[in-house]
Order: structure tokens, then sequence, then C-alpha cells
């Protein structure tokens, strides 16, 4: 019965809690997200250490510890999705539900910056033209209030990391692509730093034309593969290579 009761238990940690959202559906919160990963990793590290007598009260702790931490993970991402969003004025976009797949680009001609939700992280997306002149890795004199803006909000809270990453639409070379895709977020980098982000929290990437958000077959969506992304992870995870 105590076992019945321990899976129970850690089941309504890992999927008991559902945010609604302004279209009607339910859809797990960033938050709640957090907490079910927490739970899970909890659970697992509560039940391989200590006596086996014990095990059931383990699970029990390291489900509730860790679904504390992954909560606390997930309110912040959504804090600091929240206060980009603000400072940016614009609305975030919400994907943290990974059984629903985006059906478009979070960016257009008409909307060049977003700001993304999704399940780990947060992404601040622009338009290459917010930032740069065409075929350029020198930032527009507008483009650095735009940063100094992201820095602001990155700076309210140092305990997360920031993952930069250019691209290029497939228009030309490969290897000149990639180059330019890493000066553009080599560019990004340096003007945060101006602006008090720790170099420390950056890492950079140029990913050229892999990766696109729009077909490449057209002018339109070759302009919003033009793009430079800014990724806030938090500590300790790991982060996957954004060009793979």
């Amino acid at each position: 019965m105590r076992k019945i009761l321990t899976l129970v238990t850690v089941s309504s940690l890992l999927f008991g809690g559902c945010a609604t959202t302004q279209q009607g559906g339910s859809q797990p919160s960033k938050t709640v997200t957090g907490a079910a990963v927490g739970a899970a990793i909890g659970a697992i590290a509560g039940a391989a250490t200590g006596p086996k007598h014990h095990k059931g009260k383990r699970i029990l702790i390291g489900a509730a510890a860790g679904a504390l931490i992954g909560g606390a993970i997930g309110y912040i991402l959504d804090q600091q999705a929240n206060q980009l969003g603000n400072d940016l004025g614009i609305k975030p976009v919400d994907n943290t539900n990974p059984e629903v797949k985006p059906t478009e680009p979070p960016i257009s001609e008409e909307k060049p910056v977003a700001v993304v939700k999704e399940p780990n992280r947060v992404k601040v997306v622009m338009k290459d033209t917010v930032l740069f002149d065409f075929n350029s890795y020198h930032l527009k004199p507008e483009a650095k209030d735009v940063l100094r803006k992201v820095a602001k909000t990155l700076n309210r809270d140092p305990d997360t990391v920031i993952v930069i990453v250019g691209y290029t639409d497939s228009v030309g070379d490969f290897n000149y692509n990639v180059k330019l895709s890493e000066k553009r977020a080599e560019a990004v980098r340096n003007e945060l730093v101006l602006n008090g982000v720790d170099p420390t929290r950056i890492v950079t990437f140029g990913c050229g034309p892999k990766h696109p958000i729009a077909p490449n077959n057209t002018p339109e969506g070759r302009a919003l593969n033009r793009r430079v992304e800014i990724l806030v992870y938090p500590k300790g995870v790991t982060i996957p290579n954004p060009c793979d």
C-alpha cells in the first residue's frame, strides 16, 4: 500500500498542475513545467540513496525538493520573459507546451522582435534588420537601444546563462555565412557586456543558414531566417549546441 501511495504522490507532483491559456486550452505553465522536471529528478535521486526500508519516504522527499527547485527555475524564467516583454514593449509568445508545435515563425515583417517562452528557456528573436545593415556585422545606432533594454533585464537576475546565436539565409557561400553569423553574435555579446552583463555568463555561436524558421525559396522567408537569437537558460542545466 505504501508503494502505491508513493507512486500516486509522485505522479501528482509530475502531472497535477495546469494553467489555462487565454485560448481556453489547458497548458502547463512555465512554473508547473519546471516543477514537473524537478519532481522527476528529485524522485530518482531520492530512490537511489540510503537504506531500502526508507525508500518510499526518500522518494517523497526527493520529489518534493525537486519540485521546489524546478518550480523556482520555471518562475525565474517566466519572470524574465515577462520583464523582457515589458522592456521591449511586446507580448511574449507562450510556447511552453511541448506537445503543441508552433505553426509560424515568432517574428515577421510587422513584428521584427519577439520574446518566446519555452519549457526550459526564454528566447529573444530579432530580425537582422533590427540590428545590422545588409551583409554587415556592425550594430546600427538604434540597435544599441534595443540591446540596452535586453541587458537591463538580464542584469536583474545574474543566475542565468546567455547563449547568443547568429543565423543567415541560405544564399551565398556556407562558410562565409557562418563567419558572418559568428561576427553578428559577437557584436551583440559585446554590446550586452558594455551594458553591464557579466561576460562569463555569455556564449556565442554562428550557425549560418542552419535551422531556418521560414522557407528560403522566397525573399520574405529569407528575411526571417536572417536573425539573432538570445537564449536564456537557468544555471546548471545542460545546454545543447544550437547549431546541431
